[in-house]
């Protein structure tokens, strides 16, 4: 139960807000929990393509990452672990020179594909970043495949970079690792830069020696990307981030429009049934996709059917934590049956609901999918009935590429003889520029 809450609490810390596209670096004890932009400084890739970038230099400490899902019960047996390694560690501090983190695979579409190009392909999977190169594997064994020959948890396949291949319900292995890496790490940099590079280069590198020195002056190491000199690297993050705060501001003006519209639609809905529009057109049927409207009247419902259901449910699950971690649940309880417990509060309280993701994975095939009147309470058939909102059609039908921002929804159709006679003429000189 100790074990369960804590491991809860812990990674779910980052998970308080589902529908969040974007997370700030913070530090928690000894854990940092990390953004898109901070690890990919750390990797040396452009956190916008994912892919490393040239000249991306050894940020002056090593990195250990947890990465870890959810809804996987392994990644929550290993949280508290992990934290008490970091704390024996004393990772985050300057006399540690090594951050520990944790990194969420499936909190987005963004962070999922972050870890896919990291080669993370399991969960939960534990990455060493230093000041390589480390080898994880070797010629000769390559040839029987180079994640075979590397271990369980494949080869690492980002520079600078080394996974963890051992069995970490061996804890004391896990931060037996993390040290023998870090003495690579600092062996791979006095090598390259520090006392040992200057011997190799004789008494010019000698004299030198004082002008080539690690500055980290905090008594803790930064949280999330380090003021410097203004590596490659660093301004890659920069530029990519300026241009993520700028999609970001063109979203938020198109979602405060959208929020905005649908609050009016639930305080004044149409006298309208959506689900029953969909049976009327035939607009569960895929075949019917020529026509525009029954395309922007499906995924209009599909949308915010599913929008509604997450909403209720993120809001249940919730309450069912804030109940689980006050003891005033079963305290045998494991996570299959917590899902299971979940499912079925959901099913009573939104019958729909409960059957939605099923539904969307059949593409509504299944005739309980397809109910002939609104299967919501008011207040979801209210928020569902925004779709004959002309501007909430017009949002999707620019969405699906059905028509250009600003332009009218349904597209008007040409009915003077001025206009086909126009269209006409248009066709006639595009075949004579074709030629």
């Amino acid at each position: 139960r100790v074990t369960l809450t804590f491991s809860l609490l812990l990674l779910t810390s980052l998970a308080s807000d589902p529908y969040s596209t974007s997370k700030t670096a913070r530090r928690e004890r000894n854990l940092d929990h990390l953004d898109i932009e901070t690890l990919a400084y750390y990797l040396g890739i452009n956190p916008k393509t994912k892919k490393p970038i040239e000249g991306a230099e050894y940020v002056g400490y090593d990195v250990a990452v947890m990465f870890y899902a959810q809804w996987d019960r392994m990644s929550h047996t290993l949280a508290p672990y992990w934290d008490n390694i970091g704390t024996k560690l004393r990772a985050g501090s300057k006399q540690s020179k090594l951050i520990m983190g944790l990194f969420d695979c499936e909190l987005n579409f963004e962070h999922a594909e972050l870890c896919t190009s990291v080669g993370i392909n399991g969960y939960p999977t534990l990455l060493f970043i230093g000041s390589g190169p480390f080898y994880d594997t070797d010629p000769i064994t390559r040839i029987i495949g180079k994640d075979r020959a590397a271990g369980p948890a494949g080869a690492a396949i980002i520079p600078r970079t080394v996974k963890f291949q051992g069995n970490w319900h061996y804890t004391d292995s896990v931060k037996d690792w993390i040290r023998t890496m870090q003495g690579l790490s600092r062996w791979q940099r006095w090598t390259s830069q520090g006392f040992l590079s200057h011997l190799r280069k004789g008494l010019l590198g000698l004299l030198q020696l004082g002008n080539n020195k690690e500055h980290i002056s905090a008594s803790s190491l930064p949280v999330g990307i380090p003021v410097s000199s203004g590596s490659n690297a660093q301004t890659s993050v920069l530029e990519s981030t300026l241009e993520t705060v700028t999609e970001a501001g063109e979203l938020m003006e198109r979602a405060a429009s959208h929020a905005s519209l649908l609050l009016e639609n639930m305080l004044f809905p149409p006298d309208k049934d959506a689900f029953k529009a969909m049976v009327d057109a035939d607009a569960w049927d895929k075949k019917n996709d020529s026509d525009p409207e029954i395309r922007v009247l499906r995924s209009c419902v599909a949308d915010l059917c599913l929008d509604y259901c997450s909403r209720l449910s993120t809001r249940m699950t919730n309450e069912y934590l804030d109940e689980l971690l006050s003891g005033e649940l079963e305290s045998d309880y494991d996570l299959k049956a917590i899902e299971a417990d979940l499912k079925n509060r959901l099913g009573a309280k939104e019958a729909y609901c409960g059957i939605f993701d099923d539904c969307f994975a059949e593409d509504f095939d299944l005739d309980q999918c397809r109910p002939e009147q609104c299967p919501f309470s008011q207040n979801g058939c209210a928020y569902v009935s925004a779709c004959f909102d002309d501007g909430i059609k017009k949002e999707y039908a620019v969405a699906l590429k059905l028509i250009e921002k600003g332009d009218e929804f349904p597209p008007k159709e040409k009915t003077s003889a001025e206009e086909i006679v126009l269209d006409s003429d248009s066709k006639n000189d595009e075949k004579s520029n074709g030629w």
